[in-house]
């Protein structure tokens, strides 16, 4: 067999090991970047290659972001760090020199590899399913045995947009039955990403529907199809705003009442605490009135083995947990409300579940409700640690005050976590310790950079894109769509499975088929 078909079949296994070790293992990953990098390597060719690839603008724009977190390194003090992040980013190299260099993709091929990718995602995300489903989880975040939560949310809503792709804008081939099961497998996924509160995935694919509804108007409004489709549109968006704005208001309207007339004693006689802008209104309650707490300790202590001022499994005082479940429910926070509760309203209260919608499988409202609990935490000031929005807010703040001290070139490329520590220190923050950034990508890339970093990085996703005219790409519209917004969100190529995603698809649909555009 000669070596230029070796070489081939090498370059379709590195491919296909990246694209089943991103939903299911990061050792396959590895051997499938390795893979691409032996592929680029030996070739007699090499240094032909190398040439051709320093002449590609395109493909060089790409790869300078990467080259510049070495020049980052010469101004690190923690080398060891600054290393592994190099390594951790290598993909950002070598995925573009791979897909560059090689013959390009035939439309099938290209199609088949996008498709396995969906297939693998299918099955990796089903998994987590069944695990949720039938485990008794005290994290949702448990159900992601592979990778993360946060990551599996982008491989689906990729596979989502290849899915919709190959049904209504590129199906050559494609026969109808098969664009009936595509149309299934989103409606699937969708479904699934509900179930599994992918609140990132959920919010990307909204945003990303807003841009794309604007995008398709401004380019087709002349045409009759498109008064349907902006019609249709706009009414999807005002239910889901609708139903959003009753949630929110749900949760956060109380009746009024004149504090002056609660009920002063419980039907045991026991006078009642009244603190209504002490805690939080939630699920449409005062969480501090009808309070008697010896009541509620006798009542709870003949109920559960968990003592009443001891710790329930996410070691949070049960006090404060039952409390906020009785309130949730709209009982009293007595003897007669702890009774009230079933043998699972116990349990879940035992589990640390403070609010009867967390304890239900199948609600989406839990999610936005979770996410109302925290923002409502940040107003009163409270510890950041161990909620996530008020991580981020906290985080955010923290990179900014970074990025002021060094705006121009930031702290180096191995330098962001002391840099982080350091000011969380200054701060007395409760995340000094946590080893957490920024989690916002472009915060990420100025805190370690700088302002020329991050207009090289932006230079180093978009620049090829105009210079080889791909917006017209409906795909790669919308995985550009979806990773810039993930950004925001996110550290998103801070991570091996983050940065792969990004690195492969892009070199993968902008260099892989170069010639087909």
């Amino acid at each position: 067999m000669r070596i230029d078909n070796i070489r081939h079949y090498l370059f379709y296994l590195g491919i296909i090991l990246t694209i089943i070790g991103l939903p299911f293992s990061r050792a396959m990953l590895s051997i499938g970047q390795v893979t691409m990098a032996v592929v680029f390597l030996f070739d007699i060719n090499l240094i032909t290659k190398l040439k051709s690839f320093v002449k590609n603008k395109a493909a060089l724009s790409f790869v300078s972001f990467y080259l510049l977190l070495w020049f980052g390194l010469l101004y690190s003090t923690d080398i060891d760090y600054a290393l592994f992040d190099l390594r951790t980013k290598l993909p950002l190299l070598i995925f573009p020199l791979v897909f560059a260099t090689e013959k390009p993709l035939k439309y099938k091929e290209y199609r088949f590899f996008l498709l396995i990718f969906v297939a693998t995602v299918i099955a990796s995300i089903s998994t987590s399913l069944w695990i949720y489903i039938n485990k008794d989880l005290t994290d949702y975040r448990d159900a992601f045995p592979f990778v993360s939560h946060i990551r599996i949310s982008l491989e689906v809503i990729i596979s989502i947009g290849i899915l919709i792709y190959f049904t209504f804008f590129d199906n050559k081939g494609i026969p109808r039955w098969l664009k009936v099961i595509f149309s299934l497998v989103v409606l699937f996924l969708l479904w699934v990403s509900v179930i599994l509160e992918l609140m990132t995935a959920i919010v990307i694919l909204l945003i990303t529907f807003l841009i794309s509804f604007v995008y398709l108007l401004l380019r087709n409004k002349n045409k009759p199809w498109m008064k349907v489709f902006a019609i249709g549109s706009s009414l999807f968006l005002l239910l889901i705003s609708i139903w959003l704005y009753n949630v929110v208001n749900d949760y956060r309207t109380v009746p009024n009442f004149d504090i002056n007339k609660l009920e002063k004693y419980s039907k045991l006689g026991n006078k009642y605490e009244h603190k209504p802008f002490a805690y939080q209104i939630e699920n449409g309650n005062y969480i501090g009135i009808y309070t008697q707490w010896e009541e509620m300790r006798a009542a709870w202590n003949k109920r559960s083995k968990f003592d009443f001022d001891g710790k329930d499994k996410r070691n949070q005082d049960i006090c404060f947990t039952l409390q906020r479940y009785l309130n949730s429910k709209h009982l009293r926070k007595d003897v007669e409300g702890v009774e009230s509760l079933t043998n699972e309203d116990v349990e879940n209260v035992e589990k640390g579940i403070a609010n009867c919608e967390y304890a239900k499988k199948f609600s989406f409202k839990k999610r936005i409700y979770k996410v109302l609990w925290e923002y409502g935490m940040y107003q009163h000031g409270d510890n950041a640690s161990g909620h996530t929005l008020i991580q981020r807010i906290e985080l955010w703040k923290t990179a900014y005050n970074i990025f002021v001290d060094k705006p121009f070139f930031g702290v180096g490329t191995g330098d962001i976590p002391n840099a982080f520590e350091q000011k969380f220190a200054e701060n007395n923050s409760p995340l000094l310790g946590s080893r957490l950034r920024s989690h916002n990508e472009f915060l990420s890339v100025l805190v370690t950079l700088g302002i020329f970093g991050l207009l090289v990085f932006l230079l180093s996703i978009f620049y090829p894109i105009f210079y080889l005219g791909l917006w017209n790409n409906q795909l790669l519209f919308w995985f550009i769509c979806f990773l810039s917004i993930s950004m925001i969100w996110e550290d998103t190529i801070e991570t091996q499975v983050g940065v792969s995603i990004f690195a492969f698809f892009y070199s993968f649909i902008v260099f892989g088929r170069r010639n087909a555009y």
